[in-house]
């Protein structure tokens, strides 16, 4: 009896201990109720659960999860919600709860509502939350931070607009839940975005039936963008997936989604929302708050974890490309390759067949190995040497005593000796005096150079002269000491021939052109003068017989009848006046070059009311006639352009002396002179400009300038004299 009772105390201490153990553990645990908007099966909820216990699942022992679901998706209103707040208020009274994680507007909505009843100061995560604004926590932001979803409707319109370019309507299905009501104000927002491409045709609250016999007329060049239907216009619930289902078999246009739970049941894609990413990423922050963190340090994430993700089977049905998609996109569905089907027996066969093919290999090369070197290396050897000596050009090496040590048959032909008259001896040998001297100048420092460009003449044993380019290539040891030349030569005397014609030609050109100036001012002077003093003259005796005649006529209506010929005689002695300065200002023979600039500045002025600003420094310096008058002419020109091209307000002018030289500069404030105006051919009148500057040993330049405008710059060198 002693032994019964004292076995019977020692199995009641055990279980005692063993129960306060666990009662201990279970007090060790993180207290984290889960609380969904919508029913455990909808899909969008499920995998909200999945990713927030992927993501705590390093603590997946020491966590007691509480799971409610408010199922608002079939069941909504004010009485609803509170015998909700009623359930939990009773189930969890007593129990204090580490953390709380709500998904979706309508639980958020609900905690935030009775906070301060049912969950004070428990932090709390969000997830799945619609137009989210820091407004909406800010009274709980203490104790609030989560994750915003943010459905990219924009950029699934976008890129579904994108596949199908010739899109001209949209059909948008949706519901008047709470996210619905919330994913049409997002709509309204982005239409004006794409109003000049396609029509919106919005299928809003729509009895199933009915949307079934809607979908079936849709015309072609339409797609659909399918948001929700959960709850239709006569009150029937519908999971995402089974409103897709019963809608797909009745429209043959492409559908597009926001969220990634229609995908792979006749969607095409689009930049999906994930619900696994949104509880994922809610797990994160939870697991930050049971490793002590304050969610007030935490920020909220505002950007939704978005993908680019699209199904290959309806990619295909309607004909888009895999190419056309986004480089970062997700494609479900795509057929395995053969290589994925079977990369485990390939692998092994082929490695049993490199093995056994290297040893056979191996094998093989010792056996064929030298021959095959031994072919190639003559077979290569007679075509390097079939190529050195029959190139188009000279080729040659010359040793550190410039000494030629190897050269082509090409070069002993154009030489006229054998390849043993040449190799050996110094390459000077074979060049003209003057070329020698060069040579010899130049040898020396030739190490200093890893390539150069010369030109040489050589003489051949026949004594005629010919000039070659010569690539020379200089090669040396790993220590920088020259070893020696590897040459490529080109006879180019017919190209110096011709370029010594071109050149003789140009000139010939240039003093024709100076020529012709000179006659044209020559004939110019000549017929100012005679129109000055022939024409002048007579209009002057002219205007004088007039005025002799109009004193001794008394009648009223014949003085008045001279006077208007007065005026006209005057106007043509001004006219003839003006004619004389144009075609030769007087200013230059009589006066200076600047005094000819400023009355040229007047004129322009007054003929065209572009106002110019004229900077001429004093210490002027008196220049030849012809350097004067040539100068003129381009600053005339230079106007003329200006006039006409420039569409400008204002001219620069600007002459003063500079290291030698006189430099006038004209600079406009117009529309600036385009490049291809500038390297035209057919631009005569800058052509007119370069030949007078050139005619006077001048520099002549016209550039646009960045900040608008064209410049023109002449630079006079002066005589020693001047």
């Amino acid at each position: 009896m002693i032994g019964l009772k004292k076995s019977a105390v020692f199995r009641i201490i055990f279980i005692f201990l063993f129960v306060f153990c666990l009662s201990a553990h279970a007090q060790d645990k993180k207290k984290i109720l889960l609380l969904n908007s919508y029913h455990q099966g909808l899909s969008w909820t499920d995998n909200i659960m999945i990713g927030i216990k992927e993501s705590l699942k390093p603590l997946e022992n020491s966590i007691d999860y509480y799971v409610e679901y408010m199922d608002t998706k079939r069941f909504y209103g004010e009485k609803y919600f509170n015998k909700i707040f009623d359930l939990l208020k009773q189930k969890y009274h007593g129990i204090k709860f580490d953390l709380i994680i709500v998904s979706d507007n309508d639980a958020l909505l609900f905690t935030m509502k009775h906070y301060n009843e049912l969950f004070y100061g428990v932090p709390v995560v969000f997830c799945g939350i619609n137009n989210f604004k820091d407004s909406l926590i800010e009274k709980y932001r203490k104790w609030f931070t989560g994750v915003a979803e943010e459905t990219d409707v924009e950029g699934t319109i976008d890129i579904a607009l994108k596949l199908h370019p010739d899109t001209k309507r949209v059909y948008i299905i949706n519901d008047i839940t709470t996210t619905g009501l919330a994913m049409k104000r997002t709509l309204f927002e982005i239409f004006p975005k794409f109003a000049d491409k396609v029509k919106f045709i919005i299928l809003e609250n729509p009895d199933m039936k009915e949307l079934q016999k809607k979908v079936e007329t849709i015309p072609p060049k339409s797609i659909i963008l399918l948001l929700l239907v959960n709850r239709d216009r006569t009150g029937n619930f519908f999971a995402y997936e089974e409103s897709l289902d019963l809608l797909y078999p009745h429209t043959n246009s492409p559908i597009y989604s926001v969220w990634d739970f229609y995908l792979g049941r006749g969607i095409v894609g689009g930049k999906l929302t994930s619900a696994f990413l949104q509880g994922k990423k809610a797990g994160e922050l939870a697991m930050q708050i049971l490793q002590g963190k304050s969610p007030s340090e935490i920020p909220v994430i505002k950007e939704s974890p978005n993908e680019f993700m699209f199904d290959y089977n309806e990619l295909k049905r309607f004909h888009v490309s895999l190419n056309k998609l986004p480089k970062e996109s997700r494609v479900i569905n795509l057929p395995e390759s053969f290589w994925v089907k079977y990369r485990k027996t390939l692998i092994s066969i082929t490695l049993i067949f490199i093995g056994l093919s290297l040893v056979i290999v191996v094998l093989s090369i010792n056996i064929s190995k030298r021959k095959k070197v031994e072919k190639e290396l003559r077979l290569s050897e007679e075509k390097y040497r079939d190529l050195y000596d029959n190139a188009p050009d000279m080729y040659h090496s010359v040793d550190k005593n410039g000494i030629i040590i190897e050269c082509n048959e090409t070069e002993a032909k154009m030489l006229g000796y054998r390849k043993e008259e040449i190799i050996g001896k110094p390459i000077t040998y074979f060049m003209t005096e003057e070329s020698r001297k060069a040579q010899e100048e130049f040898f020396p420092n030739i190490g200093k150079y890893s390539f150069i460009q010369v030109e040489r003449d050589f003489v051949r044993k026949d004594g005629s002269v010919f000039t070659a380019a010569l690539n020379v290539y200089v090669e040396v040891d790993e220590k920088g000491n020259f070893v020696k030349t590897k040459t490529i030569g080109r006879d180019i005397t017919y190209r110096k021939k011709i370029e010594e014609e071109l050149r003789k030609s140009k000139e010939a050109l240039r003093k024709l052109s100076v020529y012709l100036q000179n006659v044209r001012e020559k004939e110019r002077k000549e017929i100012a003068r005679e129109i000055h003093d022939e024409m002048g003259q007579s209009l002057t005796a002219l205007k004088l017989s007039l005025s002799w005649i109009r004193k001794r006529i008394e009648d009223e209506f014949l003085q008045e009848k001279f006077d208007e010929t007065l005026s006209i005689v005057n106007a043509l002695i001004k006219q003839v006046q003006n004619i004389s300065n144009r075609l030769r200002p007087s200013l230059i023979d009589h006066l200076t070059l600047e005094d000819a600039i400023m009355w040229q500045v007047k004129e322009f002025e007054r003929n065209t009311s572009i106002r110019c600003s004229v900077e001429i420094s004093e210490d002027s310096v008196k220049l030849a006639r012809n350097i004067s008058l040539n100068i003129f002419r381009i600053f005339q020109e230079a106007l003329t352009n200006v006039a006409r091209h420039a569409n400008a307000t204002l001219v620069n002018i600007k002459m003063f002396r500079s290291n030698g030289s006189v430099l006038l500069i004209i600079k406009d404030n117009g529309m600036g002179i385009p490049e291809e105006k500038i390297k035209s051919p057919e631009s005569f009148g800058l052509m007119a400009m370069r030949e007078r500057a050139y005619s006077i040993n001048a520099t002549f330049d016209i550039r646009r300038i960045p900040e608008g405008g064209t410049e023109v710059i002449l630079s006079v060198p002066l005589r020693e004299n001047e």
